[in-house]
């Protein structure tokens, strides 16, 4: 073999070797490069990478609002008018709520769809021991308590009213929500609540009667939804337990229990 022949076999023989151990060598750098920057990573840069590897899952959504103050928080501008609010913050139980006084002091009423002369009123019939007129009062909302679901009888914002009495000396000229009143000794004061076309009805032995010589009834009818009133004595009337004294002008609080039901 000559001199050249044998140079280029030994280069190739090099060459073999060296395509055998590349790998290799670049291997254990690779791996020793890889433990290098392991090793220097902070724990911060370590927690990055693995929150960018396993991302943590989407919040909850916020729960339905359940109260106008829950409109005002997460819409500061809300002004008054209708919002769906759901009891409880079930999304089953929703209602649609008008929102009033947002500005200040977010308060929810409940729109009654029967605005008619005989429905939603609440009336002290004079004659015997008053005199004057009949006073009625008109309502077209009533205050509602989202969280306890009482009613407000001495609220009315949203009410109007007529005619004018004197009792023991006392001007009448506004009645609370379903309260019926008469001093002639019968039952003669009437009133109606009637809840048709909202998802509320009235709790069932929900009314007293009280006064002297009191009498009356309420008769339920429409799913609990309408209920007619009529009350009396010398003098007497028919009110939501816990029975209110005298309940007349704005007399009462939050008394009259409805409860849910489906639509």
């Amino acid at each position: 073999m000559n001199c050249r022949l044998f140079a280029l076999d030994l280069t190739a023989r090099l060459a073999l070797c060296f395509g055998i151990l590349a790998p290799l060598m670049t291997g254990c750098i690779a791996a020793d490069a890889s433990e290098i920057d392991d090793a220097d990573m902070d724990d911060e840069a370590v927690a990055e990478v693995q929150e960018a590897l396993n991302p943590p899952p989407p919040p909850p959504p916020p729960p339905p609002p359940a109260s106008c103050q829950d409109i005002k928080s997460a819409h500061p501008n809300a002004g008054n008018g209708h919002y769906l609010l759901h009891i409880d913050h079930n999304p089953a139980k929703g209602w649609t709520a008008y929102c009033h006084d947002m500005a200040s002091a977010p308060a929810e009423y409940l729109t009654l769809q029967n605005i008619s002369a005989s429905a939603n009123f609440s009336q002290y019939t004079a004659g015997g021991a008053v005199s004057g007129s009949n006073v009625k009062t008109k309502y077209t909302k009533v205050r509602v308590d989202p969280e306890t679901l009482l009613v407000d009888i001495g609220d009315q914002t949203f009410a109007t009213s007529t005619g004018q009495l004197t009792h023991g000396g006392e001007a009448v000229t506004s009645m609370p929500f379903g309260v019926g009143m008469s001093c002639d000794a019968t039952p003669s004061g009437v009133a109606n609540i009637d809840l048709t076309g909202t998802p509320f009805a009235v709790v069932a032995d929900e009314f007293l009667v009280g006064g002297a010589g009191s009498s009356g009834s309420a008769v339920y009818s429409s799913n609990n939804r309408v209920v007619n009133l009529s009350g009396g004595g010398y003098c007497g009337w028919i009110c939501a337990s816990p029975a209110t004294f005298n309940p007349f002008n704005d007399a009462g609080d939050f008394q009259l229990a409805v409860t849910f039901v489906a639509p």
